[in-house]
């Protein structure tokens, strides 16, 4: 996935019309001080968004930028989901302020849980880390 994709994505995010959690730390507009992670939806159903790393990285971060991008995979207007359950690898931690792409795909659904995955990918393409979790509609 490349960066000026990912930005075109991101320019067409639902979040900054209707989010269910305008607060989140990743995803939420009303958070400046959040990751500011807007994932809009690609031509093949999935998302994607660049995402800057903060000044410092530590793991948590990473975790984090693999959270609602996977979730904005899944959730429609009217149709809120929330986290229920993630699982994650993390290979090695984005540079100090290093532009990354982040994307999601849902892989399957069951009633209200939907499965996502959620991929984090350097500057050059190379992945950073990857992660996969369950969604649940409220």
């Amino acid at each position: 996935m490349d960066l000026a994709s990912a930005r075109a994505a991101s320019a067409a995010y639902p979040g900054l019309v209707e989010h269910p959690f305008p607060g989140c730390y990743v995803c939420g507009p009303q958070r400046t001080d959040g990751l500011r992670i807007f994932p809009g939806r690609l031509p093949d159903g999935r998302t994607a968004a660049p995402v800057r790393a903060p000044r410092q990285v530590v793991p948590a971060t990473v975790w984090a930028a693999l959270d609602c991008p996977g979730g904005w995979a899944v959730i429609g207007a009217g149709r809120p989901y929330v986290l229920g359950r993630i699982a994650a690898r993390i290979e090695a931690l984005p540079r100090p302020d290093d532009e990354c792409v982040v994307t999601g795909a849902v892989i399957g659904t069951e009633g209200r849980k939907a499965f996502v995955h959620t991929s984090l990918y350097a500057p050059d393409g190379h992945p950073l880390g990857h992660a996969r979790a369950t969604w649940i509609a409220v």
